[in-house]
């Protein structure tokens, strides 16, 4: 923007110099008429005067010199106008020009402006939106841990008083055994102990009846 500033800045002093030679133009061309009209009969040689001038030499040549300086005066009047027309027109244009640049960079800046908060905006409703995503995604991700955890403390405890159960009654079934198991070694053994109960008494009195016989066949022999 300030560098359309300073070109619409330099084209104005170019216009405002074009306009400063139309003036010196016309300075010059009234000096020259001031020395042909002091000539009287020098007619004028300047190149780019064209008809006006002719009609200076025509009037130097058959009227008085009033005249010639009255033609000199409109001359000048009419160089000294067109000028400043010339001034004012470039000054005008320079002026439009400046504006017209002036507007282009003001409405380039603007747009670039306008750009970048649309860019920002956008970039951050996508940086929200993904955010709000991610976080959405992760109250789903905890959400299911959670409900996964809830889930293997549950199925933990199910299988742990299960086990519990299946233990208690294991060992009820083991006791069971074993509480019949030991009656029946406890029935054995009362068994074990009235058979060697008749069996010591058979042979108490086998060997009772023994001594006895013993006792009496030595009884009987002679010389005892």
């Amino acid at each position: 923007m300030a560098k359309a500033a300073r070109t619409a800045t330099a084209n104005e002093d170019d216009q405002r110099a074009e306009a400063a030679d139309h003036v010196r133009a016309a300075t010059g061309a009234e000096d020259a008429i001031a020395q042909s009209a002091s000539a009287v009969d020098v007619p004028a040689t300047r190149k780019g005067e064209g008809r006006d001038m002719a009609e200076v030499g025509a009037a130097a040549a058959v009227g008085p010199a009033a005249d010639l300086l009255a033609l000199a005066q409109k001359l000048h009047e009419e160089y000294v106008a067109e000028g400043k027309d010339t001034r004012e027109r470039l000054i005008t244009e320079g002026q439009s020009h400046h504006d017209q640049v002036v507007a282009e960079a003001t409405a380039k800046h603007e747009a670039l402006l306008f750009d970048s908060q649309a860019k920002h905006d956008e970039l951050v409703s996508i940086g929200e939106a993904r955010h709000d995503a991610l976080m959405a995604d992760a109250d789903v991700l905890i959400a299911e841990a959670t409900a996964e955890h809830e889930r293997m403390i549950t199925e933990a405890r199910e299988r742990s008083a299960g086990m519990v159960i299946e233990a208690r009654q294991e060992r009820a079934e083991v006791l069971q055994g074993l509480g019949g198991e030991r009656s029946v070694l406890q029935k054995e053994i009362e068994e074990l102990r009235t058979i060697n109960r008749h069996n010591h008494a058979r042979q108490k009195s086998y060997l009772e009846g023994r001594l006895i016989e013993l006792e009496q066949t030595g009884a009987d022999e002679p010389g005892s």
